[in-house]
C-alpha cells in the first residue's frame, strides 16, 4: 500500500499549503499536532513533492516543526517484544504473555488502575509499592517516557512521583514498542529495563479485571522461566504482611517552600511529589516528616496538619495513629485541620 501512502502525504502537505495563510496564528501549532500523527506514514517514504514543499525556504518554518516531530526515534525495543512470559494467580489462574520490560520474575500483589494516560506518575506512585499493576486501558507505551533526570523547581523528578519505580511490575494488553512525543526520552520498555521491573503484554486484561473485581486483589507471580513449575502460594509473602509505609516514607524532615505564609505539616505516609508542587504552589510552607516522627508535640507550630497517601495496611502505622489520637485529643483553643487523603484518610478513621 505504498502508493495508497504516498497519495495520502500528497493530500496532507496540499492541506498544509493551505494552512500558511494562518501561519501567524495556529498553523504550526495545528501542523506539529497532525505531523506527530502521521509519523507511522512518513517511516515508509515522503514523494518527491511532499520533500520538496518542505524544503522550500517559504515553508521552511512549518517544514521545521513537522522534521522536529517526525524525527522522534523509539529506543532499544524497536522491534516488537518476543521473550514470552506467565503470570500465575494464587487462585490457580494463568496468563501467558510477552515481556517487554526486565526479563525476571517477581512476586506482588496483582491489582489494576484504570487511567488512559499516566503511567509514568502510576509506577512511581509509593502507594503501588509492592504489587503488580495491571493498566485496562488496552494500549500502552505510545507516548514514551520523560528525562528521568530532569527537576523541576523544587528540586524533584519532573512528571514523577517519586524518584523511582515502586510497582513491581506491570501488566498491559498491547505496549506500544514504538513510541513518539516531544517531552519523551525514551521508551517505556527501556524504562523498566533501568529499574529491573518487569513488563508483561499480550495479556487479555479485561478477563483480568473482571477477576480482580469479583475476587480482589490477588498474590501473583510474573515467571520469565516458560519450564519452572507453578509457583506455590503457601509459600509466598504477601506484600500486605511488610510494613510498606515504612519503606516508602522520607527518612528524615525536609521543607519546602521556606518563607510561605501558610505552614503545613505533611506526614509522609508515601507521598507523592505532585502533592508537594500543589500546596507549595498555592502559597504554602510544606514541612515533609516520615511516618513516625512525634508530630503531635509540634503542631503548634502550624497552621494545619496533611496526611498523604501510602501503600498497604495502616493499621501498621502504630505511632501514627497514636500521635493522630493525640492531636485530636488537645484542648478546642489548640485544635488544627486535619487533612488525611487515602490511606491519610483511613488513619484518621483508626
Amino acid at each position: 500500500h505504498i502508493d495508497t501512502t504516498k497519495k495520502c502525504l500528497e493530500y496532507f502537505f496540499h492541506f498544509l499549503k493551505r494552512l500558511i495563510f494562518f501561519k501567524n496564528h495556529f498553523a504550526q501549532n495545528s501542523t506539529a499536532i497532525m505531523a506527530s500523527m502521521l509519523r507511522p506514514f512518513a517511516s515508509r517514504g515522503v514523494s518527491r513533492g511532499a520533500s520538496a514543499f518542505l524544503n522550500t525556504s517559504s515553508h521552511r518554518s512549518v517544514g521545521n516543526a513537522v522534521s522536529r516531530l517526525l524525527s522522534t526515534q523509539s529506543g532499544d525495543d524497536a522491534a516488537p517484544p518476543t521473550a514470552l512470559a506467565t503470570l500465575y494467580l494464587e487462585d490457580g489462574s494463568k496468563f501467558v504473555g510477552r515481556s517487554f520490560g526486565s526479563h525476571e520474575a517477581v512476586d506482588g500483589e496483582v491489582v489494576f488502575t484504570t487511567g488512559m494516560v499516566g503511567y509514568p506518575e502510576a509506577l512511581t506512585d509509593p502507594s503501588y509499592q509492592g504489587q503488580i499493576i495491571t493498566l485496562t486501558s488496552p494500549m500502552i507505551g505510545n507516548y514514551g517516557v520523560p528525562d528521568r533526570k530532569k527537576l523541576d523547581k523544587f528540586g524533584l523528578p519532573y512528571m514523577f512521583e517519586s524518584d523511582r519505580i515502586h510497582a513491581k511490575g506491570l501488566i498491559v494488553q498491547d505496549y506500544s514498542h514504538h513510541y513518539s512525543h516531544w517531552k519523551a526520552a525514551s521508551s517505556l520498555g527501556d524504562w523498566l529495563k533501568e529499574e529491573g521491573v518487569p513488563g508483561l503484554c499480550d495479556i487479555d486484561t479485561r478477563m483480568l479485571t473482571k477477576k480482580i473485581r469479583e475476587k480482589g486483589a490477588m498474590v501473583g507471580r510474573i515467571e520469565v522461566d516458560m519450564n519452572a513449575p507453578a509457583p506455590d502460594f503457601s509459600k509466598m509473602r504477601n506484600p500486605n504482611e511488610r510494613h510498606l509505609v515504612a519503606e516508602v516514607s522520607t527518612k528524615e524532615v525536609k521543607v519546602f517552600g521556606k518563607g510561605n505564609p501558610i505552614k503545613i505539616m505533611g506526614v509522609d505516609c508515601g507521598m507523592k511529589y505532585n502533592m508537594i508542587r500543589l500546596l507549595v504552589d498555592r502559597g504554602c510552607e510544606l514541612t515533609v516528616v516520615p511516618w513516625n516522627h512525634p508530630f503531635s508535640e509540634d503542631m503548634h507550630k502550624f497552621d494545619g496538619i496533611f496526611l498523604s497517601n501510602g501503600p498497604g495496611d495502616p493499621t501498621y502505622c502504630v505511632e501514627t495513629i497514636e500521635q493522630l489520637k493525640k492531636c485530636i485529643s488537645v484542648p478546642d483553643e489548640e485544635v488544627k485541620p486535619i487533612f488525611g487523603i487515602c490511606l491519610g484518610n483511613q488513619l484518621l478513621g483508626l
